[in-house]
């Protein structure tokens, strides 16, 4: 069977069809073939096929340290003078950081600038704007990282303060079109991980990411999460029920990003092993790529599989 989400056409088939070689009919006509919730015997035969068993979607944590120094530590020379470049930036930009309440009128405000990011993506979900009326409920668990020029708001992250989980989560964030290049957006999330750390808890997390990057979000949005320092886990690790497994091959780049990226669980022995270990990174492309930006504090190894177009 053959469907589109969100633009991006998939053949589902069973694990019958996915090892038998079947699915090659479909080939020509989607970018992904996928098994959705393969058994655990069945994954290193799915493998061995040239599907990667993975997480539905993964979770961006990291452990708040004690101290602003001990986590800047953690990082890269580079990613270190990433991150105070942005901040150098935002000075030279008279731009104001600050935090505040979330209020109808601050959503509203945030809305518009996350609807004008949301439509210069390829394949744009409006999340935040469906979900406005449970956000606006539960306002009070919100701290609000602002960016201000002047009175005009030109990034936010809408953060959740979570203590019953001891996590402090950054649901929604979007920066207007003249900041898109990633320095503000390393001052907002730097920004969630001091009000982690300022409220005493022990995670800060960059939400939740639909596990195959090329689609919603491009692979450099991997390279960005993992070098300020967080780490992709399976999302039912972080959330109980959140997403499932699937197993996924990658075909062609009709509405996939060249390259494509997605993390697989480890081949361990038994199922529960296999989703606490670290997760493997897989790159997909029709020519070459550097490896060193996908590296970062991620996958336990990163294999580059080249895609070549369907003939006959």
């Amino acid at each position: 069977m053959i469907i589109r989400s969100l633009g991006l056409p998939i053949a589902l088939v069973d694990v019958d069809q996915a090892l038998s070689g079947r699915w090659r009919v479909h080939a020509h006509e989607v970018d992904v073939v996928r098994v959705q919730d393969p058994p655990y015997e069945a994954w290193p035969r799915l493998r061995d096929a040239g599907f990667h068993p993975k997480p539905q979607v993964i979770m961006w944590r990291a452990e708040v340290t004690a101290s602003e120094d001990a986590y800047l530590a953690t990082l890269s020379g580079k990613d270190r003078y990433d991150i105070r470049s942005a901040y150098r930036r935002a000075a030279e930009a008279d731009l104001l950081i600050g935090t505040e309440p979330l209020t109808p009128a601050l959503l509203d405000e945030f809305l518009e600038l996350y609807e004008k990011q949301i439509a210069g993506m390829r394949h744009g979900w409006p999340v935040a704007v469906r979900q406005q009326a449970d956000i606006l409920a539960r306002a009070g668990s919100y701290c609000a990282i602002t960016v201000r020029s002047g009175a005009s708001l030109v990034g936010a992250c809408l953060n959740e303060d979570l203590p019953d989980r001891d996590e402090m989560r950054a649901r929604f964030s979007a920066v207007t079109q003249g900041q898109r290049n990633g320095s503000l957006s390393r001052v907002l999330y730097w920004e969630t991980m001091r009000q982690a750390r300022v409220r005493g808890r022990r995670w800060a997390t960059l939400g939740r990411d639909v596990n195959l990057y090329g689609h919603l979000g491009n692979a450099g949005l991997f390279s960005f999460k993992s070098r300020l320092g967080f780490t992709a886990v399976p999302g039912q690790l972080v959330e109980p029920g959140s997403g499932s497994h699937q197993a996924d091959r990658v075909v062609g780049f009709s509405a996939l990003s060249d390259p494509a990226l997605l993390l697989s669980y480890a081949a361990a022995e038994g199922e529960e092993a296999a989703v606490t270990a670290r997760l493997s990174g897989h790159l997909f492309s029709e020519g070459d790529v550097d490896l060193r930006p996908f590296r970062g504090a991620g996958p336990a190894d990163l294999t580059l599989h080249r895609v070549r177009p369907p003939t006959g």
